[in-house]
């Protein structure tokens, strides 16, 4: 699975603190605010079984979006599409990341 190094430059370190599914979407919740709107689609990960951790680096494979952990445990999210699925917020809503 090949590194996703611009996603990666813009979470690297963000505690993922919360996961919730909603329709086609899951966001992804970070402890300094951030969020990370995944479009998955018509079926969203479900809430409160991912897992938590910090942010090592992401990996992407067609519609699969893997973020490994400092811990070695990984949280992956299959998207609607290959590309154009991922958006990154900041805490006041500015946009840091789109692909």
């Amino acid at each position: 699975m090949a590194a996703n190094k611009k996603l990666t430059a813009a979470i690297k370190g963000r505690r993922v603190i919360g996961v919730e599914g909603q329709a086609a979407t899951t966001l992804v919740h970070f402890d300094d605010g951030s969020t990370m709107t995944v479009c998955t689609g018509a079926t969203a990960s479900p809430s409160g079984t991912a897992p938590l951790g910090v942010v090592k680096k992401v990996r992407q494979r067609g519609t699969t979006l893997s973020l490994d952990y400092e811990d070695g445990t990984t949280l992956e999210l299959q998207t609607a599409e290959p590309t154009s699925s991922v958006m990154l917020r900041a805490k006041d809503g500015t946009l840091e990341y789109a692909d």
